[in-house]
């Protein structure tokens, strides 16, 4: 059985080696005994062991409710347990955690101090009670950031689907407006319909912020960069801004550095827009005096300039303490002095958010009673670096460009293929080449582009990039393979919208001779072929002195801006040929049809099909000036390219309307300024078998093959070999019947009825 001594040794060691610091303090208040942990705890050594507590403790700082605990033990007020209690050790506050006990030994009665030092464990605890707090207070953060979020998406929206709401309704009331001061005598009524225009074109302006707010804040305001000439540019910021200033008699100036790059590639609509928003407002805060805006460039690499635009007015100014809340929404500065000028306030805030998606950025100087100059930086690829030349030279060429130009060249020996999938392209580049004698053969595919070179020689091959089926490249690659045909040395322009810098350089190396843009320049097509025709094939151009009767139609045309459409621009792209001109816009009245099919796809949900139509309808649209329709056909093949069929459906009578609103305009222009109808300017047939007089016999098994497509669901198939037989010779019986066939298949949507016509017709006397 173990001894005493041995008990005694094994506590002492248990003790000792404890993690806790142990203290015993007689009744009379001397420490009689300590270990190690309370040594490392309260900053003792055994030699303190026998000196009185009140002598080690009392006269240390910090110490208070340490001492104050151990002494009521002693006193036999009360026991402690895990009593927290801060303690001063070498001037650190350390938390302890305090037990004290009484024990007996050799009938003398102390006091058991036992102590854990929890600094660390509270540090820990404080630490998690704040990333505790952190975490809840970031859960209350991102649930607020949420609704914000929602609630910013629900007001953009609701902002936005008004905006388009609100528009169509206002349009009809200006429209109806407009017959009122067409057909009103009553200049009572005249003086009544000309308050509502102002106010309702001022309504459209102001909606118009609105939806351009909401777009940037949902962050659906996309830049669509073209190819653009700044000339076109400058001249419409003049049109928009000339008259305004007049009206308040101001004195306008413009001023273009003359070396400005001939081409860029950039948005210029939303260039328009920010410098157009400049310009109303120099107007609208510049009582008298004068405006002036300048043009021009500075050089940011071999492909990069920094276009650099300023407007000075003589106006206002504007306070230095109001400069800050000149670019917020919803603000006008000076609002006493200002209260009748119109606006939403909401003009210089869009500006900004524009200029910071194009990557620039915009300098304020003002001088509040004396004037202010706003300068904006954007940044822009050049195109062709060949200068612009100076303002006034522009205005000089625009007003020679009023009456019909004089071709380059004639050339009626010459003979050139266009391939483009889009008639009215084929019925502008034809209609470009007339006066030149050129002839011009058309085909609307790749694989009929590849039928006609192989059998007759031309001069040039100009080919349209993108086309169903078989793309640009892909036919002139198809060409290529071909050997020993008459054309394996014909020079091939490609004609493309694909206006970037480095396009030109990836078609050469395709292997294509030249590249034009489109919309098709006239002066630059004809600049081509004259280029690469064979010299002896080119004669000079006999004086054409015939008169333009429309000349003196131009200062009408301001007019058909209501419409949206801006002649100028259409007779731009038709090199101000009016005849040529009008003709292309009849055909876009004819087109009107394609709404009803157009429809259909929507119904259908079919955003395919509608893509490509709505494709088609911004083309035509843009090469007659009719920029709101065409822009507004853009929107749509974005969204429905994109599969969006809810936002086509929710805008479709929109567009409707807009395009509607165009053709009215269109007719009104050709019912004052249009002739009789003329097929001078249709696109010629292509070459079909030209030198084969002998008519293509179809068999039964031939219609029978049709058959099976239409009953396999094939239709797109079928309806492709219909239209394909019908570019050849046929029997005119022959041809009415695959053109009833067709009927029923793309206008009357039944192919029963076209199978039924395709096997009642087997075996009649046409076939073979």
């Amino acid at each position: 059985m173990p001894e005493q001594n041995d008990y005694k040794n094994l506590y002492k060691e248990i003790v000792t080696n404890l993690l806790e610091g142990v203290m015993v303090i007689s009744m009379k208040g001397k420490i009689t005994m300590l270990n190690p942990a309370a040594e490392r705890m309260l900053g003792l050594n055994q030699e303190d062991i026998g000196n009185s507590f009140i002598n080690v403790f009392l006269t240390r700082e910090g110490t208070d409710a340490f001492n104050e605990a151990i002494l009521d033990t002693i006193y036999e007020k009360e026991k402690v347990s895990n009593m927290p209690v801060d303690y001063m050790l070498e001037g650190e506050l350390r938390n302890l955690s305090l037990t004290t006990s009484y024990i007996h030994n050799d009938g003398e009665k102390s006091v058991v101090v036992v102590m854990e030092d929890v600094t660390e464990l509270n540090e820990l605890r404080d630490a998690q009670t704040a990333l505790d707090k952190i975490q809840r207070l970031n859960r209350e953060y991102e649930k607020a950031k949420d609704e914000a979020v929602r609630a910013n998406e629900a007001k953009s929206l609701f902002l936005s689907n008004m905006s388009h709401e609100i528009r169509t309704p206002i349009n009809a009331v200006l429209g109806m407006n407009e017959m009122i001061l067409r057909e009103c005598s009553d200049k009572q009524l005249l003086s009544y319909a000309a308050n509502i225009q102002s106010s309702g074109k001022t309504l459209l302006f102001l909606i118009n912020d609105i939806l351009d707010m909401s777009k940037i804040e949902s962050g659906k305001m996309e830049i669509v960069s073209v190819e653009y000439a700044p000339e076109n540019m400058v001249m419409d910021l003049w049109n928009v801004i000339y008259l305004r200033a007049q009206e308040k008699g101001l004195a306008i100036r413009f001023v273009l550095d003359e070396t400005l790059p001939r081409r860029l590639f950039g948005d210029d609509v939303r260039i328009k827009q920010i410098v157009t928003n400049l310009l109303t407002n120099a107007v609208k805060y510049t009582p008298q005096g004068s405006i002036e805006m300048k043009a021009a460039y500075e050089r940011q690499g071999s492909e990069t300039i920094a276009l650099i635009i300023s407007v000075a007015d003589t106006g206002m100014g504007i306070r230095e303490e109001d400069m800050g809340k000149l670019f917020e929404s919803f603000q006008r500065l000076d609002e006493e002095k200002n209260r009748n000028i119109e606006g939403t306030g909401l003009g210089m805030n869009i500006t900004m958010s524009l200029l910071k998606l194009m990557g620039g950025d915009m300098k304020v100087k003002s001088e509040y009673g004396r004037g202010s100059v706003f300068t904006v930086t954007i940044p822009q690829k050049v195109i062709c670096d060949e200068p612009t030349g100076s303002f006034e030279e522009i205005k000089s060429r625009r007003e020679q460009s009023l009456s019909r130009k004089q071709q380059l060249f004639e050339a009626p020996e010459a003979s050139v293929l266009v391939v483009d999938d889009n008639s009215m392209n084929l019925t502008v580049f034809q209609a470009l080449l007339k006066r030149t004698k050129v002839k011009v053969t058309t085909a609307d595919s790749g694989k009929r582009c590849l039928e006609l070179v192989k059998k007759e020689k031309y001069h040039m091959i100009f080919m349209d990039h993108m086309m169903p089926e078989m793309d640009g490249v892909e036919t002139f690659r198809e060409m290529r393979k071909l050997s020993d045909f008459p054309n394996k040395d014909t020079p091939v322009i490609v004609l493309t919208a694909n206006a970037l810098s480095g396009a030109r350089e990836g078609y050469l190396k395709e292997g294509f001779s030249d590249f034009l843009t489109k919309p098709i320049d006239g002066d630059l097509l004809e600049q081509t072929i004259k280029n690469y025709l064979p010299k002896m094939l080119v004669r000079e151009a006999e004086a054409d002195t015939s008169e333009n009767g429309q000349s003196g139609a131009q200062s009408e045309y301001e007019h058909y801006l209501q419409y949206g459409i801006s002649i100028e621009n259409g007779l731009s792209h038709a090199r101000q040929d009016e005849d040529m001109y009008q003709e292309l816009v009849k055909m876009f009245i004819r087109e009107r049809a394609k709404q009803e099919e157009m429809q259909r796809f929507l119904a259908g949900q079919n955003m395919e099909d509608y893509a490509i139509r709505v494709h088609g309808l911004k083309g035509n649209a843009r090469t007659l000036g009719a920029e709101t329709l065409a822009d507004m056909a853009f929107e749509h093949e974005k969204q429905s390219k994109a599969g969006n069929a809810e936002y086509v459906n929710c805008h479709w009578d929109e567009l409707l309307s807009v395009w509607d609103r165009t053709l009215e305009g269109f007719q009104e222009y050709l019912d004052i300024y249009g002739g009789a109808e003329s097929d001078e300017y249709a696109p010629p047939e292509s070459e079909m078998l030209e030198d084969s007089k002998e008519t293509l016999q179809l068999s039964g098994s031939d219609l029978e093959n049709v058959t099976v497509l239409l009953e396999d669901f094939e239709t797109g198939q079928a309806v492709g070999q219909l239209k394909e037989w019908l570019r050849s010779p046929l029997e005119p019986s022959m041809r009415d019947f695959i053109q009833d066939v067709l009927t029923a298949l793309e206008d009357e949507f039944d192919e029963d009825k076209a199978i039924e016509l395709l096997k009642k017709n087997g075996g009649n006397q046409h076939v073979v």
